[in-house]
């Protein structure tokens, strides 16, 4: 199935998108629930207006068929979405992205074409928060936090960019998608968390990094995000430090001491960190036990493992499981 949808403004996708697929549409209060006929798959859409050019989105479907949707963007977005299961294709301007299980992203558009599909016969649960940029600068303190606002927009028109998966944001995120309350506690929750998510975004941003004390130039930061996005790639086989200077063009001295202050992390305890989203996935998605997750992502001590694990997300994986699971 193919839909052709023109994004005027933040709030008109969902409600093309349930037009054309013939959805119906249950409001209740201030919140819309939007469920998809048989012909085109199950699940349904909780789509929460926040207030104008503002809104949560919490997606679960699986289609019938592949969904692809030829989107029309208009009007300027800024969104932080994410991925705990699906898998989805995204093209647009001679760039593409393929978002699949335990993903973030983010992605600012102003006047893009983007051909996106999500395949059939997978479960996708989405958590977006779409906003409008006068939306976001709604939360600047004053006109400096709207310039360091301003700095994310710039640096990431025109793509869609993965933002590290912390600890903190998978319990946001996952409170998130178990909201128990109801009514105006519901908005109001649900509005506090999209806020601390933002926020814990900024963090992973280090948009602090431009004071002139640093001794990064911005053409070291575009190094140090490719960096990341090397570390992210080849996590399964790790590059060595001076393989991943080499890449970028950095020195190792400063490709280590930058990655730190930019990211707030290291490239060892940041592939170690994808490994156990990995095995995380292999134990929530694949249904593996603790020991078969362990080895797949290269550990041979369980013990080790767990060790690793905790460190990553404050719980052992037994624990984090009956804790966190949907």
């Amino acid at each position: 199935m193919t839909l052709n949808i023109l994004n005027s403004e933040v709030h008109s996708l969902f409600d093309q998108f349930t037009d054309l697929i013939q959805g119906q549409t249950r409001r209740r209060s201030w919140e819309q629930h939007i469920t998809i006929p048989p012909q085109v798959g199950e699940g349904s859409i909780l789509r929460m207006p926040i207030r104008p050019g503002m809104e949560i989105v919490v997606t679960d479907l699986t289609y019938a068929q592949d969904m692809k949707l030829r989107i029309q963007e208009a009007c300027p977005l800024f969104e932080l979405s994410y991925c705990l299961s699906g898998d989805i294709y995204c093209e647009w301007d001679g760039k593409e992205s393929h978002t699949r299980h335990w993903t973030g992203n983010v992605l600012f558009f102003e006047d893009e074409l983007v051909h996106e599909e999500k395949k059939a016969d997978v479960r996708h649960q989405m958590l977006e928060v779409r906003l409008s940029p006068q939306a976001l600068f709604h939360y600047a303190a004053d006109l400096s936090e709207k310039h360091k606002m301003e700095t994310w927009l710039t640096r990431h028109k025109g793509h869609i960019n993965p933002y590290p998966n912390t600890p903190e944001i998978h319990r946001c995120v996952s409170d998130m998608m178990n909201c128990s309350y109801d009514e105006a506690l519901k908005r109001l929750y649900m509005e506090s968390k999209a806020m601390e998510l933002i926020a814990l975004f900024g963090e992973v941003e280090g948009y602090e990094i431009e004071s002139p004390n640093r001794f990064l130039t911005r053409d070291d930061l575009l190094k140090l995000d490719q960096a990341r996005e090397l570390a992210i790639r080849y996590f399964e086989q790790p590059l060595s430090l001076q393989e991943l200077s080499r890449r970028v063009g950095l020195n190792e001295f400063k490709l280590k001491k930058g990655f730190r202050e930019r990211f707030g992390t290291t490239v060892f305890e940041l592939v170690r960190k994808q490994r156990m989203e990995k095995a995380l996935y292999y134990m929530e998605v694949q249904r593996m036990n603790i020991g078969e997750a362990a080895v797949a992502v290269g550990y041979s001590n369980v013990s080790n493992f767990t060790t690793a694990f905790r460190k990553i997300y404050g719980y052992n994986p037994s624990e984090y499981l009956r804790r966190f699971s949907h």
